[in-house]
């Protein structure tokens, strides 16, 4: 779990805050950091580490406000990259209408990123995930999460 955090938390964080003297000076520039629509639902450790991406990401833009410098992030759901292989996951029970292209992801996080938006959800489809989410009451999201949580552990 050190090494997950290490990636997706502590990564996010040093990396940004690298980039961003540069960007504040010049008064101008993007920080996009990719996230995840797991990030809103109640799901252990990624889902927890995504969250804070979103919400940091989010806070970062409101204390760039006037700087010039934006900053967005990318919540996409399940996209075709080699992640799932590399993690070792088995996705073999999630429909291929369920999942993104990259490249569309990445076109619609930098069109986003361009046009000043603190949260950018590719696809209609997770961008109606993204409401639902906002809204649900939090015992249906930990219910939700859990029962995926289940499945994937009856699987194992």
């Amino acid at each position: 779990m050190t090494s997950l955090l290490d990636v997706l938390v502590r990564a996010t964080l040093r990396l940004t805050h690298a980039a961003l003297p540069g960007m504040v000076q010049r008064g101008r520039g993007n920080v996009i950091n990719v996230s995840s629509v797991a990030g809103w639902v109640p799901m252990g450790t990624y889902a927890a580490a995504k969250s804070w991406v979103t919400v940091f990401t989010e806070g970062l833009g409101a204390d760039l406000s006037g700087t010039g410098v934006t900053a967005t992030a990318v919540c996409p759901g399940f996209t075709h990259t080699e992640f799932h292989e590399r993690a070792d996951m088995d996705v073999a029970l999630i429909p291929e209408w369920a999942w993104l292209d990259a490249r569309r992801v990445a076109r619609d996080g930098l069109r986003d990123a361009r046009s000043g938006h603190a949260v950018s959800v590719p696809s209609k489809r997770y961008g109606s995930l993204a409401l639902v989410t906002q809204y649900a009451p939090r015992p249906l999201l930990r219910w939700a999460g859990n029962r995926v949580s289940q499945t994937r552990a009856a699987r194992r």
